[in-house]
């Protein structure tokens, strides 16, 4: 899910829900009247609703653009029964609530980026390490083509010779550096 839920009132105009969405740096506002979550304002839905069709920035209200009924849905319930609800209901986004608590908002890109891989299943493994080689061979193949041919002035032949066996420690370090990334950044969360 995405935190923190920010909320606006449904009488807040289209303006003060983009500058409040710019100030804290996030895609969606919690339509509320009193504390009850009433729809939700995406900056989809602004571009949509407000920018192609031209209507008053200063006029519109939250509650005109916003979706609504919200789907809230609790911090432990099982991500595929969240999905199937999102599906059945054709919504993008749901509301995250633990009693009347706003826990945070799950949307459909949060889904897709998230968990489109399992980060320790063998199929992203092995998915990871042949891009991170394939990747790793087209950059550096061409980085070594212009520095030991163009600048240096090695000789194609003798470039030829030492590629083979550039490419095979390549092909062996790539993914490993790889793999070594994606432990650094799950150990420091970047």
């Amino acid at each position: 899910m995405s935190t923190p839920v920010v909320a606006t009132m449904g009488d807040a105009t289209v303006l003060q829900c983009i500058e409040l969405m710019l100030e804290k740096r996030v895609g969606s506002l919690v339509v509320v009247v009193g504390n009850k979550p009433i729809g939700i304002v995406t900056r989809q839905e602004l571009f949509n609703r407000i920018i192609t069709k031209g209507v008053s920035l200063t006029q519109t209200k939250a509650i005109d653009i916003m979706s609504s009924p919200v789907i809230i849905v609790k911090p432990h319930d099982k991500i595929d029964q969240t999905v199937k609800l999102m599906r059945q209901k054709g919504v993008a986004e749901v509301l995250i609530m633990e009693g009347s608590r706003f826990m945070g908002l799950l949307t459909e890109t949060d889904i897709k980026v998230r968990l489109k891989v399992d980060p320790l299943s063998y199929m992203g493994i092995l998915k990871r390490y042949l891009v991170d080689t394939l990747a790793y061979i087209v950059f550096w193949s061409g980085f070594t083509v212009i520095i030991q041919v163009l600048i240096v002035g090695i000789s194609m032949e003798k470039f030829v010779q030492s590629s083979i066996l550039g490419f095979i420690v390549t092909v062996l370090l790539s993914g490993l550096f790889g793999r070594f990334l994606d432990l650094c950044r799950n150990k420091f969360k970047v």
